[in-house]
């Protein structure tokens, strides 16, 4: 069996009267593969989703057609627009410790959100309406929706035992803003104010009122904020003036009462004159120094450098050169004994020392000074050393009465920078009250719309479209996916798992699709007949080895009713009688026989009169059909307990008579599902067809009953597919007759 779909071969020689006849044979393993590789593919996608398309356009058409009826039928709405330009103000009178102008908000962005946020505030909007006189054109109180809030909240009411409110809450304002539009645009400083109603001059109205009073409401609120920050700054520079004056008062009263004398409002007394003796000290130490150093230097020094400044010894060495001069000159002329020359230099001798006694005089004269200005520098540095020791004595007596003197000082050093901070601030909110520039400027007002804004026929129209087919899509995938009834060849196969398929059975539109196509002669022009004669061939391949070379003995049957097992097992029937093989079907569905009137048969005498004992001939059941080779036998009476019949020893007594008889015998057997007759008539033909519909059967009844007939160890040999709808099986499987020109020996067959 398992080798079957390996080795079988796509040609079969079918003997039929001694005549040849080759019957192309297509096995359903050529249509699995596809079916499970196109499962996910786009094809079988449009294949399913083609099945529900009355679902789909149905639901795109409803949608379509609401959102045309509510398009036509909405008044014509308007929309006006105006344009603002909102600067960020660059400073923000704040009461912080700090001076510095801050922006509050923090960001641009921040600040964009808080004039969006004003724009559509109840404030505004409460001026606007007041302003124009329009508070009863946006009253919904008769609406709908308000009597449904009325009621929730009288519910809600009565439930909580809460006396009813006399208040009427308006909704005036919220109507308002529901037709108002605010958008800032990006990266710039525009705002754009748009407002949609059926009164286009109303809308233009609207926003230019509504542009004016943001404008005046932004200076009211600066005003606001800068009367209230004045107001508290006030108050503040109150008490910080009053706590300056009292730090003032206690530090005054604690230098008067410890008797500390401050010089330029910081400074002790005591301190003062340590600084001043420093000071003198440092010059009358460097003074002392000065003097030392000339002195030292007198000393080392000739005195030349002294002697070269005294006008006196200047004239004697000016006569003491002339002199010698007049000398040099007259030696020339006369020997130095002469008494002229003796005389000259005598002279000089008497100048010489004259000047180096007018030198001495005055060297000795310059030290005496120079030493007398040392030791007066030296004592004065000593006096000086003296007092600076005893006022630094006074000054560190003084300390401890500091303390409490630099405590206060320093209180009031806060008091007046808190109280000038503060007074700075003042002032600065008096530049800002007096400036009267707005923030915004109105860029473009509002002209009356000419041409409505809502509704856009066309898009709507377009959305309405596009929605439809998108929910329509939904509603069929969902469908799709909630649908247990089985949809493809590979549905079958992962519901049946190792069971083989034996066939595919197209679906046939309009009465043909219940009637026995293969009684009515279509030999060359139906895939119907085909695809029977595949499934034939299948058979007899996959029919039990024990019956090998004996008369095929199969029960044809299926989950539920209606799902094409009666038709099934007599165009079966119908195909292998064309083989010229003896073939005998059998009725056994004796609670809803169907068969005979397929035939064209009576059912008079059937399978329930002979398990009753009512014939002992089994041949006065047998009845011809129109088709040679083929023999049946119809249910007969009808009676209480067909499973108990078929249990009986009658029924295997039937089944052994009639195989010496015929060499095929089919069985249509009842269903599966809530009855035992087909498990007891599987069991004792050895052979069961299981047939299930497309599109009908449900998974779940398909899996329960192979697994019942598993359970009664029937041999399920394989499984058919009926009512297959997809044009991929119907036309290319089993239309190619079509494109091939009758034989007259195969239409001979066909209507014998």
């Amino acid at each position: 069996m398992e080798n079957y779909y390996a080795n079988q071969s796509k040609s079969l020689e079918v003997r039929s009267a001694g005549n040849a006849q080759v019957v192309e044979y297509i096995p359903i393993e050529d249509v699995a593969p596809r079916a499970q590789a196109e499962e996910f593919g786009f094809g079988e996608l449009w294949r399913r989703l083609m099945q529900r398309k009355w679902l789909l356009l149905g639901i795109a058409l409803a949608t379509f057609l609401l959102t045309a009826v509510f398009t036509f039928l909405s008044p014509d709405v308007y929309r006006a627009t105006t344009t603002l330009q909102v600067t960020p103000e660059e400073a923000r009178v704040s009461l912080g410790d700090r001076a510095e102008p801050a922006r509050a908000p923090r960001s641009e962005r921040e600040f964009y959100q808080t004039q969006t946020e004003l724009l559509g505030s109840e404030r505004l909007t409460s001026e606007t309406i007041k302003a124009l006189n329009i508070a009863d054109r946006f009253e919904d109180n008769d609406s709908l929706r308000a009597r449904v809030y009325a009621w929730l909240a009288e519910f809600k009411q009565r439930v909580s035992g809460s006396e009813q409110s006399q208040e009427v809450q308006s909704n005036v304002g919220e109507n308002f803003r529901r037709n108002l539009n605010i958008q800032a645009v990006e990266d710039s400083q525009i705002f754009k104010i748009s407002y949609d109603h059926t009164d286009p001059k109303l809308t233009a109205d609207i926003v230019n009122t509504l542009a004016a009073n943001y404008k005046q409401m932004s200076l009211n609120l600066r005003n606001e904020a800068v009367s209230n920050t004045k107001e508290t700054l006030d108050g503040k520079l109150k008490e910080a003036k009053l706590k300056l004056e009292n730090s003032e008062r206690e530090l005054v009263a604690y230098a008067k009462k410890q008797g500390i004398i401050t010089l330029d409002g910081d400074r002790s007394s005591a301190s003062g004159v340590l600084d001043s003796l420093n000071l003198a000290l440092t010059d009358a130490t460097s003074a002392r120094i000065a003097a030392e150093a000339s002195l030292n230097r007198s000393q080392n020094v000739a005195g030349a450098d002294r002697t070269l400044e005294n006008p006196a010894i200047q004239r004697l060495k000016e006569e003491l050169a002339r002199v010698q001069a007049e000398y040099r000159d007259k030696s020339s002329l006369f020997k130095a004994n002469f008494p002229e020359m003796q005389q000259l230099q005598a002279r000089i001798n008497e100048l010489t020392k004259e000047v180096q006694r007018e030198s001495s005089s005055i060297d000795r004269t310059a030290r005496s000074k120079l030493q007398a200005e040392y030791e007066a520098a030296k004592q004065r540095e000593s006096e000086l050393k003296g007092e600076v020791k005893k006022q630094e004595a006074v000054l560190m007596g003084n300390r401890d009465k500091s303390a409490g003197y630099l405590t206060l000082q320093r209180e009031v050093e806060a008091d007046r920078t808190n109280y000038e901070s503060l007074l700075a601030r003042l002032n600065e909110i008096g530049r800002v009250a007096d400036s009267s520039a707005s923030n915004v400027a109105i860029v473009d007002e509002a002209s009356v719309p000419t041409r409505p804004f809502a509704p856009n026929i066309p898009l709507n129209l377009v959305m309405g479209a596009a929605l439809g087919l998108l929910l329509g899509l939904l509603a069929a995938i969902m469908a799709e996916i909630m649908d247990d009834r089985l949809r493809s060849v590979e549905d079958m196969r992962r519901a049946l798992g190792s069971v083989p398929l034996l066939g595919v059975i197209p679906y046939i539109s309009g009465r043909n699709n219940k009637n026995v196509l293969a009684l009515r002669g279509q030999v060359g022009s139906s895939f119907m007949l085909e695809a029977f004669r595949s499934l034939r061939e299948n058979i007899l391949m996959m029919k039990a080895p024990s019956q090998q070379g004996l008369a095929l003995i199969m029960n044809v049957t299926s989950p539920s009713p209606s799902e094409g097992k009666t038709t099934t097992a007599v165009n079966l029937a119908t195909v292998f009688a064309y083989t010229g093989k003896k073939v005998l079907l059998i009725d056994c569905d004796m609670r809803h026989p169907e068969a005979h009137n397929k035939l064209g048969l009576e059912n008079r005498l059937g399978v329930s009169d002979y398990l009753l004992g009512e014939k002992e001939n089994i041949a006065e059941l047998i009845q011809e059909t129109t088709v040679q080779n083929l023999s049946a036998i119809s249910a007969g009476s009808a009676v209480p307990n067909p499973t108990e019949l078929l249990a009986g020893e009658r029924f295997t007594e039937l089944l052994s008579e009639v195989e010496g008889m015929f060499d095929h015998i089919i069985l249509d057997g009842p269903p599966v599902m809530g009855l035992a007759d087909a498990l007891i008539i599987s069991n004792r033909t050895g052979n069961t067809v299981f047939v299930s519909a497309y599109g009908q059967t449900r998974k779940r009844n398909l899996k329960d009953a192979v697994g019942r007939l598993h359970q009664a160890q029937c041999n399920i040999i394989g499984t058919v597919l009926t009512k297959m709808k997809s044009p991929e099986v119907s036309n290319k499987y089993y239309g190619y007759p079509n494109r091939y020109p009758r034989s007259s020996q195969t239409a001979m067959v066909a209507t014998q």
